[in-house]
């Protein structure tokens, strides 16, 4: 699924003007829950041999919680942030947090499997 289809546009519309309460990774999806009691959830994908970036605005209480991942994230940095805007690419997608700031999310491959990357994974220095 393209990151500029309509369902995509439709996830990035419902997120919009949210305020994160929590989120966590994993080494190919990451779930950011909203305070409507949505998430929203990217995910690593290959489409046509090409890495790609799935995006959807579910119901938080539906996703799994999975135990911590090899390479855990503390996330509670962003939490409080308002998602202000979302620009979407191929294989990304840049959050403008506030008051958190920009966080970029990437989707790469790592022995033939896809796998999200984040820019920073922790906050800035200020």
């Amino acid at each position: 699924m393209a990151a500029t289809d309509s369902r995509t546009k439709t996830a990035i519309a419902r997120a919009l003007d949210k305020t994160i309460v929590a989120a966590t990774s994993s080494l190919d999806s990451f779930a950011i829950d909203l305070d409507d009691g949505q998430a929203l959830l990217i995910k690593a994908s290959s489409e046509e041999g090409e890495a790609a970036v799935e995006i959807a605005c579910v119901d938080a209480e539906s996703l799994e919680k999975k135990p911590d991942a090899v390479c855990s994230v503390d996330w509670s940095w962003i939490c409080g942030s308002k998602i202000m805007a979302v620009d979407t690419g191929a294989n990304t997608i840049r959050l403008k947090l506030d008051p958190a700031g920009p966080l970029t999310v990437a989707v790469a491959f790592w022995q033939g499997s896809p796998f999200l990357s984040f820019q920073p994974f922790r906050p800035t220095k200020s």
